[in-house]
């Protein structure tokens, strides 16, 4: 739907509407008066393709809003001897807002665990996470009896990753 600007997009429809003489927008009825009309600018838009290409399009839209907000999983094979053979799966987010974009209007990446700085920068933003979390939620551990002294020694450890991996 990049091809046409908002307003077009609402001249269309308004001239869709005028021209068919109905007062509400119907989706499916708009297709069915566009068919028979190849010269009209939305035509290619939506005739474009053959139907299976058209079916092909529409299921790999289904398949990118079916991801969209997953994770990725990464499993790593690390040797440690000659025959033996460590798998080690790790979770990670699929994108990533790097804190160096965030000034320039932000963004999302895809996260590369093999990048040493993307990796830090992703270890920073979870010890800020935990510590934030700590901080609003603290009080109400503590008064369940919640030892949280793991989580503080977790937040340190992350904090000071950049100074380890230096």
């Amino acid at each position: 739907m990049n091809k046409f600007a908002k307003k077009d997009r609402q001249r269309i429809i308004d001239d869709y509407l005028a021209q068919s003489g109905r007062n509400m927008f119907i989706p499916a009825e708009f297709i069915d008066w566009l068919a028979d009309k190849p010269d009209h600018e939305a035509y290619e838009l939506f005739y474009g393709m053959d139907d299976s290409e058209a079916a092909r399009q529409h299921r790999i839209g289904l398949a990118r809003k079916m991801a969209s907000g997953l994770r990725i999983v990464v499993t790593q094979e690390q040797p440690a001897e000659a025959q033996v053979v460590h798998i080690t799966t790790r979770e990670y987010p699929a994108y990533v807002s790097p804190l160096a974009n965030r000034t320039k209007g932000g963004g999302y990446v895809p996260f590369n665990a093999q990048d040493p700085q993307a990796a830090e920068d992703l270890r920073m933003q979870g010890a800020q996470a935990l510590r934030s979390w700590l901080v609003r939620y603290r009080g109400v551990a503590e008064l369940a009896g919640i030892d949280l002294e793991p989580m503080e020694d977790i937040v340190a450890q992350m904090s000071q990753g950049a100074a380890r991996s230096a």
